[in-house]
Order: structure tokens, then C-alpha cells, then sequence
């Protein structure tokens, strides 16, 4: 079975709440997360439908709001999309970006493909004042088979009442944490695991984002090489596709070993 926004939601375990979900309109967003119009059509071209599910807030959930004054969490927005083709890292950046506090984004994927989980911590603006500014994009592995042990572990991982209750700054805190574990066992093809203590959740979150850097760089190389025509230029690319890849091994053994 196919894991869908709702089993994200679900799987929230959040309280009961009176305001009833509504749909977001697109032109809404583009105004306030588009940058130019390839950003709009990008939202137009993408979005099926965007929703919006609930609010995390003291009201509603009876955790306080975060009271870190750069990174402020007076609440969490829990938002569902609907894609009509595979969503880019920009489309979701764009989203996140569009409203001012952090948001839990379950994305449903075209053609029954699964679900994407994306969070954005934020930070404020340094130079526009009551401006909040997308720190990272955080998006864990797609969610497809509901029955897979990684799946199971990760959504058995999300309830609220399990999360930290000291604020809403570490609730979504560690809902990143989680979203970053699901990719750690994915890499290294091993059952989820959350980090025993905060320290080893930063180590591993610096090793998972040297991890994509370098993943990154061998992928554009590899593509260069195979595009190159010349041979001389072929064999430069070649060592460098296998200079990458050994990084990478590296990189899989440090995260195998938290």
C-alpha cells in the first residue's frame, strides 16, 4: 500500500482541532514565494492543489512557541500538496519560503508514486527586518511502500506526544532529525535509527550534508564525462568521477559508524 499525506498526518498523532483544512490558492503563493515569473509557471505547471491541514500552535497543541529570537517558532503550519509532476527542490524551497514559520510539507507524488516529506528550518533575514529566510531544505527519502521496516520505523517515529514537549522549536527540530535519519538508512542500508544524544545528531548532520555536497559534485562530473567528445578531456573527468565515488565510500562509512 502506498503511503499517502494522510498517513503523514495520521501519523502526527496531533490533537483534535476546531478549523477545518482549506485550499490554498496558487496565485497566493506566487505571490508571496515567487521571484519572477519561471518561478510562477513553475508553480502553476507543478501544483495540483495545495492544502492547508493545521496549525501547531500553544492553542492548539499545548507546547510553547520557540523563544529563539533568530530562529522564532511561534507555530507550524502542516500543509498537503498535491503534485501533477515531480516537484522540484525549488518548487519546495519556494513553498516553505512563502510563509513566515516552519512547515511540515507532505507532498503526494504523480501517479501514485508515494509521499514526500519536506521541512525548512528558518532563520531571520539579516538585512529585512521581520523577514524569515529558508536556512536548508531538509526532504527525506520518498514514502511509498507502507509496510517497508525504514517506513514503518520512521512514521512509529512521529507522534507528537513522543516529540520533545519543551517547545515548538524542538518539536520541529526533531522532526528534521527524523526526516535526516530516513536518509542516513537509506544510504547506508540500515534499519532507522535516531541519534542517542544532540551531539551526534549535529555530527551526523554535518556527515550527511558533506555526504550530498560530494554527491552532488560526482553526479555533475559524471555527467560531464559522459557528454565529453574528446579523449584527452575524457580521462580528466574519469579520474575525477572515481575520485568522487571513493569520497563517497568514505563518507557511507562514516555515517554507518553513528
Amino acid at each position: 500500500m502506498t503511503i499517502t499525506p494522510a498517513d503523514i498526518r495520521a501519523a502526527l498523532a496531533l490533537p483534535p482541532m476546531n478549523a477545518p483544512a482549506r485550499r490554498l490558492p496558487k496565485d497566493v503563493l506566487a505571490q508571496h514565494g515567487a521571484a519572477n515569473s519561471a518561478d510562477r509557471k513553475l508553480i502553476d505547471s507543478v501544483i495540483e492543489r495545495l492544502d492547508w491541514w493545521a496549525t501547531l500552535s500553544p492553542a492548539t497543541v499545548g507546547i510553547a512557541a520557540g523563544i529563539d529570537e533568530e530562529r522564532p517558532v511561534p507555530a507550524i503550519q502542516l500543509l498537503a500538496m498535491t503534485a501533477r509532476i515531480e516537484p522540484t527542490q525549488r518548487l519546495l524551497t519556494m513553498i516553505h519560503r512563502a510563509i513566515p514559520v516552519p512547515i511540515i510539507l507532505a507532498t503526494a507524488l504523480p501517479e501514485n508514486a508515494g509521499t514526500r516529506l519536506s521541512l525548512a528550518p528558518l532563520r531571520r533575514a539579516e538585512r529585512i527586518a521581520d523577514q524569515m529566510v529558508v536556512e536548508r531544505l531538509v526532504v527525506a527519502p520518498d514514502l511509498v511502500d507502507a509496510e517497508g521496516a525504514a517506513s514503518v520505523a520512521f512514521l512509529a517515529s512521529l507522534p507528537l506526544p513522543g516529540l520533545p514537549q519543551t517547545g515548538l522549536g524542538a518539536v520541529y527540530g526533531a522532526l528534521v532529525e527524523r526526516a535526516e535519519a530516513l536518509a542516513i538508512a537509506g544510504i547506508v542500508n540500515a534499519p532507522f535509527q535516531l541519534a542517542p544524544d544532540a551531539a551526534t545528531a549535529e555530527a551526523r548532520r554535518e556527515t550527511l550534508a558533506r555526504y550530498r555536497a560530494t554527491e552532488a559534485e560526482w553526479l555533475a562530473v559524471r555527467t560531464a564525462a559522459r557528454r565529453e567528445k574528446r579523449l584527452a578531456e575524457q580521462v580528466v573527468l574519469g579520474n575525477q568521477v572515481r575520485v568522487f565515488k571513493d569520497q563517497l565510500e568514505v563518507i557511507v562509512g562514516e555515517l554507518g559508524a553513528f
